[in-house]
């Protein structure tokens, strides 16, 4: 069996490593929260017990982490080696993260000899990523690509975009336009709450609409993503993009989203977009 190692064993991760044993890989795991690398009944499922372990145990090896969290675990920090430190010649270093394009050219400088890094960003959620329904934005070496496409393909559809850095660029356009729709959401009921129209009508009209797609995944029960998710990502954005354009959309999503992160006590669910949880504090105790 062909072996894949996969890291960052997350909401996204785990529903993702499902479907490489059945497809004949066999898959080394590993997540800096030890927990997360249990639960799993394939025998062709292995949790290391250390970065080193799971980065040397294939010559392809994906991440899927939080933006924040990438630099440190690829390049390493405060004198702890990252992944670039123990990567075998020969291998393929696949990084799913929704990143700032600079990042990225940072590992790529910091690679051994003899490896390769591919930026391979996802669209689609977590039920996608359970559906093996994803679309994954591939970039760099076009043959290295190829190389590694059974493996891409086990998670769903692969687009080719060309240099290295096009997919992370590729993901924040297009998450301009989803993550506006996130917070239109949010902003639609903010409207209703105004007019004082209940919730379920306003859904249930937009659910006739085009917007379908967008709301179903919204009221989606099963959906685990917390909302701060969405936050991260727009920050990256517009970390990324600050020096470039200017992006009043975006800021617009951002400010919104994150204002409904803090109106939850806790940690606020992706659904609550879609109700009182996150309404405006005038709106919220109606």
């Amino acid at each position: 069996m062909t072996k894949v190692t996969f890291i960052g064993i997350g909401d996204m991760g785990s529903q993702m490593i499902k479907h490489l044993p059945p497809a004949g890989f066999d898959v080394t795991i590993w997540d800096k929260d030890p927990q997360k690398l249990t639960g799993f009944d394939s025998p062709d499922i292995h949790a290391a017990k250390s970065l080193a372990e799971a980065v040397k145990a294939s010559r392809v090896i994906i991440t899927s982490v939080m933006s924040d969290d990438v630099p440190a675990l690829h390049l390493g920090h405060d004198g702890e080696p990252g992944i670039v430190d123990f990567l075998q010649a020969g291998s393929t270093l696949i990084v799913t993260s929704t990143l700032d394009p600079q990042k990225i050219f940072a590992i790529n400088k910091a690679l051994p000899k003899n490896t390769q890094i591919l930026d391979v960003p996802l669209i689609g959620g977590v039920r996608y990523a359970r559906e093996a329904a994803l679309v994954l934005i591939a970039s760099g070496d076009k043959a290295t690509v190829e190389n590694v496409l059974p493996i891409l393909k086990v998670f769903g559809t692969v687009k080719y975009v060309g240099a290295l850095g096009n997919g992370a660029k590729l993901k924040l356009i297009t998450n301009v336009a989803i993550m506006a729709a996130e917070a239109g959401i949010r902003e639609t009921l903010d409207l209703a709450d105004a007019y004082d129209i209940d919730y379920d009508t306003v859904l249930g009209l937009m659910q006739m609409g085009p917007l379908k797609p967008v709301v179903n995944r919204a009221l989606d029960t099963n959906n685990p993503r917390p909302l701060k998710a969405s936050v991260a990502d727009e920050e990256e954005l517009m970390n990324a993009t600050k020096d470039l354009i200017k992006l009043p959309l975006a800021k617009g999503s951002r400010d919104r989203l994150k204002a409904a992160v803090d109106a939850v006590e806790g940690e606020a669910r992706f659904i609550d977009i879609t109700n009182k949880n996150t309404a405006l504090p005038k709106f919220k105790s109606k």
